[in-house]
């Protein structure tokens, strides 16, 4: 009986196979999408959730008070580990890990680097407990090893990479850059998930840490992280609130500066963007749950154009219906075998998007910057999802139709006269148009403010310049920075060299320092921190920063005066930039020396924060970039020159290539041109859908209606009257889905806008452009369907009926 079901369903598609196909490409289309989607958030989700330990994990984290605004931090005072240890017997295991940007020289046989490479973010300072914390296997000797000073661990990939074998690389030498001392590796670590938090290649001992001895509670390192393993049954919330009162320990209580610390769980380090990981790579759980509904919406409109296809066709099957009947199937059966097609669609629509996923897969890994992959093997639990997927769309898209098809009274059914059967005022199937309608609505409303707030990211004057610039990381070691100087004037004898200038950072970075400060001799720490930011006596004519009053940096390479900008003016409750002028500043562990200048604001930040106070001054001992502004002509042959001069001045330092300031600002929003990206794609998919949808549904409303087209039409009603009549009703559930969609788009958009500190006005534009292109897709692909049944022979289809 199955086999005979089965043949059947195979020869029902085949005989309506229009209605198969447009099926099966509308389905096939949007499970692709909700196919990479869950690969993506189940791939994004899985990272590091192969720690056994991970449910008593957690990382202490900080939080600022900056003039009583809550500042998470997710890095510690170097101190932190320490006094845990001392202090709280709950936990098991204590461990600092720090990120850091460092150059590994591999040695010749005689001592000198054969070979540089760069370990930017890739290279850790690590206590040893940190990998009994959190499991990341060795191969080759163990953790223990790095309770030594100058000892070293590599992954698989890095060992090989360094030394050709990496079974060859145990008790090999290394150097850091900077960093006389040879580090011996003593260690093989299997290579960490691409998915992964702790982008680890290179693990060296703690002991080595620049900081590690430091004693200081009043600064937090954003790069040094402290984790803790709890022993089993440990009372969280009590051991919050004892963190607490340990915090108040160490911290002067009249410091208004003073930081707070809470333990945050492991599980949700990599979705919480208060605070970041290591490897910057960031989806919040808003983000993963807006993709989720997109997919969701993406089904829903598929499987709104099933039924309304599948309702379109039924009509024409009503003869069959009305001889299964008479012959003896019960409505059981036929439901049973209306399902069976469904179910047979529905798979072939699958295995066709399980190739479309397979093939896309790689793009969008690449466009997401993710490993993405579809291993059934690897990922058992997506088999699972596609069965499942598969068995309830097949019911959420087959059972209505099969019960309205199964339904039909056979004597009906048989001379014809099935109609359009109708629910109160209106039939379920102009409800699910309605909310296709407003589905696809919202997408477009979306992209379009998603994409006018980009476009006012990228347009939106910061306050400097930023074209032309490159940046290049120099030395920091007292040699080098003796040859600054004479580095800084062979520059700028090359005629592509308009400017240089030597600073800490660019105005505007993620890598910001903040400090405390004192004002006019005052024992009294200010009530704010202030961002400092060392820079030459170039700065502000290389980036175009405009003085309001005072003068500019001299050429000095010590501080001798400090500018600050306007909402540090203000924060000080000076009114006038002439008021600041002369009144004394010292900066944490910097000269106290007098307010020379005030710069107009500039973004320190990306457009996501507000501008905060800054502080710039001259100190040759902070400066670690060179800022180089090109002249337009020959900026390829001037980048050469650069990296030669380079070379020249530094011969034992690793060059690093030169990048453009102005694509360091683009990649600041990023994510966002990746929303937008996907959002317009999907949004796109959504209207090929859903003009599906109406395809299929003026057929059913051009069949039910052919008798009153052509009674219309001798009548004397013209073409253009009749496709206007048909395309009434659909006009007015568009404008209802208009009413519907609009403030939803509003609410939703509005709160997505309230996360920058520099947003666009709410504009109505895209909610007018949205309503009439969503009426001219309407009105253009009803009347397509629609011209047939108006041109056509109203004797034919009166004799018919």
């Amino acid at each position: 009986m199955f086999a005979l079901n089965l043949k059947i369903a195979f020869r029902n598609l085949w005989k309506h196979r229009g209605y198969a196909i447009f099926n099966i490409i509308g389905l096939a289309i949007s499970l692709t999408c909700v196919l990479i989607i869950f690969l993506f958030i189940h791939q994004w989700l899985s990272a590091d959730n192969f720690h056994p330990n991970a449910n008593r994990t957690y990382r202490v984290v900080s939080i600022g008070n900056n003039k009583g605004v809550r500042n998470p931090m997710m890095g510690v005072p170097a101190p932190m580990a320490n006094a845990l240890r001392a202090e709280f017997p709950q936990l098991e295991k204590v461990a600092n890990i720090a990120q850091s940007y460092q150059v590994v020289d591999v040695l010749e046989s005689n001592g000198t680097a054969k070979q540089h490479f760069r370990e930017y973010g890739s290279l850790f300072y690590t206590d040893p407990e940190f990998f009994e914390i959190l499991n990341f296997p060795w191969l080759m000797g163990n953790p223990s090893s790095l309770k030594a000073p100058h000892h070293i661990a590599l992954t698989q990939s890095t060992s090989a990479k360094y030394f050709g074998n990496w079974q060859n690389a145990m008790g090999k030498k290394l150097k850091l850059a900077g960093d006389d001392q040879l580090y011996e590796v003593t260690g093989i670590m299997k290579d960490v998930p691409s998915n992964s938090d702790f982008p680890i290649h290179v693990a060296v001992s703690f002991q080595n840490y620049y900081n590690a001895t430091s004693t200081r509670w009043n600064s937090v390192d954003q790069g040094h992280h402290c984790y803790v393993l709890a022993k089993p049954g440990t009372d969280m919330a009590s051991l919050q609130q004892q963190l607490t009162a340990f915090t108040k320990k160490y911290y002067d209580p009249k410091d208004p500066l003073a930081n707070s610390h809470e333990f945050q769980s492991f599980s949700t380090i990599h979705t919480d963007d208060n605070y970041g990981t290591f490897s910057g790579k960031h989806y919040t759980s808003g983000q993963l749950n807006a993709l989720k509904i997109i997919g969701a919406f993406l089904l829903l409109i598929a499987c709104i154009n099933f039924i309304n296809m599948a309702t379109a066709q039924a009509v024409s099957r009503s003869k069959e219906v009305g001889v299964r009947k008479v012959l003896g199937s019960s409505r059981k059966q036929l439901m049973v075998r209306f399902l069976g097609e469904t179910f047979i669609i529905t798979l072939i629509a699958m295995i066709i998007a399980s190739i479309l996923t397979e093939t896309c897969l790689p793009i969008v890994g690449n466009f997401l910057d993710q490993q993405i992959s579809f291993n059934i093997q690897q990922y058992p639990v997506l088999l699972a999802f596609i069965v499942g997927l598969w068995i309830c769309i097949s019911f959420l898209a087959g059972t209505y139709p099969a019960l309205i098809i199964s339904g039909y009274n056979p004597i009906s059914a048989l001379k014809s006269k099935i109609r359009a059967q109708k629910v109160g005022a209106l039939s379920l199937r102009n409800v699910l148009v309605v909310l296709q309608f407003s589905v696809t609505l919202v997408l477009i409303i979306a992209t379009l403010i998603v994409v006018k707030q980009i476009n006012f990211f990228k347009n939106k004057p910061l306050g400097f310049n930023d074209r032309a610039i490159v940046q290049l990381n120099i030395p920091s070691d007292s040699l080098s920075k003796l040859r600054f100087a004479s580095f800084k004037q062979k520059l700028m004898a090359n005629s592509g060299v308009e400017m240089a200038s030597y600073a800490y950072t660019a105005p505007s970075t993620s890598s910001n320092n903040f400090t405390s400060f004192y004002l006019n001799n005052s024992p009294e720490k200010g009530d704010f921190l202030v961002c400092n930011k060392p820079a030459d006596e170039d700065y502000f004519k290389l980036f175009g920063l405009k003085l309001l009053a005072g003068k500019p940096l001299s050429k000095t390479d010590t501080t001798t005066g400090y500018i600050l900008n306007e909402t540090m003016l203000h924060q000080l409750n000076f009114k006038k930039p002439d008021e600041a002028i002369g009144k004394m500043l010292k900066l944490n562990k910097r000269a106290n020396a007098p307010i020379i200048g005030v710069v107009q604001n500039f973004n320190n930040l990306s457009l996501h924060g507000e501008i905060s106070p800054v502080v710039l001054y001259t100190s040759k001992d902070e400066y670690q970039t060179l800022f180089v502004k090109l002249a337009p002509e020959h900026m390829q042959a001037t980048l050469k020159a650069i990296a030669d001069d380079f070379n020249t001045f530094f011969p034992n330092q690793f060059y690093e290539q030169p990048s453009f300031y102005d694509q360091y600002i683009a990649n600041y929003y990023l994510v966002e041109e990746k929303t937008a990206t996907l959002l317009s794609t999907f949004t796109g998919i959504a209207i090929f859908i859903s003009c599906f949808g109406l395809f299929s549904l003026i057929s059913f409303v051009a069949v039910q209606r052919t008798k009153e087209m052509a009674i219309r039409k001798v009548l004397g009603a013209t073409t253009v009257e009749l496709i206007k009549q048909l395309n009434h009703s659909f006009v007015k559930m568009m404008l209802i889905a208009n009413l519907i969609a609009w403030p939803l788009s509003y609410i939703l958009l509005n709160k997505w806008l309230q996360s920058f500190a520099y947003k666009i006005d709410f504009p109505w534009q895209p909610f007018i452009w949205a309503g009439l292109s969503s009426v001219l897709i309407l009105v253009v692909t009803v009347s397509f369907r629609a011209y047939k049944t108006a041109v056509s022979n109203p004797i034919d289809a009166l004799k018919y009926e």
